[in-house]
């Protein structure tokens, strides 16, 4: 059998000490860094349910479009269209000022929690 060579990897050996610091780092540390990583990812997971929030507020409005352009429900006046559409604005403004006032609060409870792991 042939013998293996390792080949170089000069990113590897030039992150060494990097690698050696953060180990200390995380040994040494007080707070665990992995109770902030932690807090960290609960928060990009509550960002996702308010942005899947949101899209599922677009998907129902965009239903709701569509039956109201839909020859099935009788009235089609520009005036029926006109007040659909403006209810589905309105559900849809809604929907992001909700977005936006709960994206608020998570930072706020973020900034909450690091503070309370540190």
């Amino acid at each position: 059998m042939g013998t293996s060579t390792s080949l170089p990897l000069p990113f590897l050996e030039a992150s060494q000490p990097l690698l050696h610091w953060w180990g200390e780092q995380w040994l040494k540390s007080t707070v665990p860094i992995a109770k902030l990583h932690l807090t960290w990812l609960e928060t990009v997971t509550e960002a996702m349910q308010i942005e899947a929030a949101f899209f599922q507020a677009m998907a129902e409005s965009g239903e709701k479009l569509t039956q109201c352009f839909s020859y099935n429900d009788g009235d089609h006046s520009p005036a029926a269209l006109n007040s659909c559409y403006h209810e589905i604005m309105q559900t849809l403004t809604d929907a992001h000022f909700q977005r936006l006032e709960k994206v608020a609060e998570l930072s706020h409870e973020f900034r909450r929690c690091l503070w309370e792991e540190i």
